[in-house]
């Protein structure tokens, strides 16, 4: 995507896109081009940028199967067998992409455009920024298995797979992750973290970590600690984590689980900060209006992204007061909102007038 820029205020751009030179397809397109998986080789690098979806094959198989489980947009194959029978692993590693949403999985026994002999192992509707492993277990000698992955929402991203004997990375997991009931609460510069645990995930847990990442960084470490006994020799299952911010981002905080045994690791809960420092961002809209004296006016501010009225007032134009508008924006930079619509409507001729602001840093 070509993208021109022009300014309209201090920190508020106005976007004029349009379709420039694409990406070219990955060689593993469709399935009879799948890419080998070789165990415990090196990551393979790829990315669902342009791919496009083989409908002869999923119309006829795959979709029926799936279609509770994800929607097709710009797949592509790998393929992997397996000298020995048992339990191997997917890592995924590396996932950047464009939209940030991630991406979709299938893994299958058998090649679902051929032959009618195939077992879908695994439906993953949705892996987001963490290296995880994906667990497959009883894995037969000698058969052919294959891994679809697809943009989630038909995002393009980069990633590297491979298939080990070994897992690398974080489990991943389809349950929710709510399983901590992780809050934060933002007062000024400070995050505070707060999350309650169960005593039957205490007494498996070797350590809790907490990471912050902010969109195309490395997560960096914010607190390392074992969970604590009280007196009575019982789990205390409330703990809490503090970090300071410097810089303007929408940041996203995990805790992590390491288990006793295993040394596995896991993410438990999620949660997502929008840091605005003041002064950063100018919290205002400015849109100039162009009405005679007397002209009834609705103006309304929108979410382009989720295509919501966040606010909207109706009011006769009076061109010696109304002629700038400053419509403030603030509360909606803090909920991670930066692409708004303003839209000015003459009550009597219907006629409408839209603006187009995308909120940066100045």
């Amino acid at each position: 995507m070509r993208c021109y820029k022009s300014r309209i205020i201090a920190g508020i751009y106005a976007m004029l896109c349009s379709a420039g030179a694409g990406t070219a397809q990955v060689t593993n397109n469709n399935i009879q081009n799948g890419s080998r998986l070789m165990q415990d080789a090196a990551y393979t690098e790829s990315s669902t940028d342009h791919a496009t979806v083989e409908w002869d094959c999923v119309n006829k198989s795959l979709k029926a199967l799936t279609n509770k489980c994800l929607i097709y947009h710009n797949d592509q194959w790998f393929t992997f067998r397996v000298n020995q029978s048992g339990k191997y692993y997917l890592n995924i590693a590396s996932l950047a992409c464009r939209d940030a949403r991630g991406i979709q999985a299938i893994i299958l026994q058998g090649n679902p455009c051929t032959t009618e002999q195939y077992q879908v192992l695994k439906c993953i509707p949705k892996i987001e920024g963490d290296d995880v492993f994906i667990e497959i277990d009883s894995l037969l000698a000698g058969n052919d298995y294959f891994v679809n992955i697809d943009g989630f929402l038909g995002d393009f991203c980069k990633f590297e797979i491979q298939f080990s004997s070994n897992p690398k990375g974080f489990l991943y997991t389809s349950e929710s992750l709510d399983t901590l009931s992780l809050k934060a609460d933002v007062t000024g510069k400070v995050v505070d973290l707060h999350w309650t645990a169960s005593e039957s995930l205490l007494q498996t847990l070797e350590r809790f970590e907490v990471f912050r990442k902010r969109k195309g960084e490395a997560a960096l470490p914010v607190a390392v600690f074992a969970p604590v006994l009280n007196t009575a020799g019982k789990y205390i299952t409330n703990y809490s984590a503090t970090d300071v911010l410097s810089e303007a981002g929408i940041y996203t905080y995990e805790v992590i689980a390491v288990y006793k045994d295993s040394q596995l690791k896991e993410v438990l809960d999620r949660e997502l900060v929008t840091f605005r420092p003041l002064a950063s961002l100018d919290p205002y809209l400015h849109v100039s209006l162009d009405y005679k004296t007397g002209t009834k006016v609705q103006l309304m501010l929108i979410d382009e992204m989720r295509d919501v009225v966040l606010k909207q007032n109706t009011f006769v134009f009076n061109a010696r007061h109304d002629q700038q508008q400053k419509i403030y924006i603030g509360d909606y930079l803090d909920k991670g909102i930066n692409h708004f619509l303003v839209v000015s409507t003459n009550l009597k001729t219907f006629e409408k007038r839209v603006y187009k602001f995308t909120a940066t840093n100045k």
